[in-house]
């Protein structure tokens, strides 16, 4: 496990396990506070404690990491999906959550170029797009495929033809 991921869980310690022992300290409780996510007033559990319960922290922490990577907010994501109707702009899929440590089905998909945003993905159509290095031609040619494959392969000589199935032969060398 890389420093980077040990700093990372560190810094999304649970809410429940947010304690620290009010007598240690020299005015003896925590004043209660406002949640920096939605204003309510609580009495923090340590002086680390920034908000009122783990949804307003997860809120707090995919507001912060959206705002880090695209620049926008999670009420940006927020308007965005429910433009899309919670769904993915191309396949029209609802998405997943990848691992545990994420809390959205769809990810933002930027133009790596000008870092403007484009829309929200499903993880699939968003590395889709990646590994197509974002190359409109190179996505049309992936249609074109998709359509004809025997229209689009390459080949060495034009007006030649496709091996029909199983009639290839391919040789593998040890070396």
């Amino acid at each position: 496990m890389s420093i980077e991921n040990v700093r990372y869980q560190m810094r999304n310690k649970p809410q429940a396990l947010m304690t620290a022992d009010p007598s240690k300290y020299p005015q003896k409780y925590f004043k209660p506070k406002g949640c920096r996510e939605c204003g309510v007033n609580f009495t923090p559990r340590a002086p680390s404690h920034l908000t009122c319960s783990q949804a307003c922290a997860d809120r707090m922490m995919v507001s912060a990491y959206l705002s880090r990577n695209y620049g926008i907010r999670l009420g940006d994501y927020e308007r965005m999906y429910t433009q899309q109707l919670g769904l993915c702009a191309i396949c029209r899929g609802e998405g997943f959550v990848m691992a545990k440590h994420h809390k959205l089905k769809l990810v933002v998909d930027h133009c790596h170029a000008s870092g403007r945003v484009r829309g929200l993905l499903c993880h699939n159509c968003n590395r889709a797009l990646g590994l197509l290095q974002d190359s409109i031609e190179a996505l049309g040619r992936a249609k074109e495929y998709l359509i004809c494959p025997s229209d689009v392969a390459p080949r060495e000589r034009k007006n030649e033809p496709l091996l029909p199935m199983g009639q290839l032969s391919l040789s593998y060398s040890d070396e």
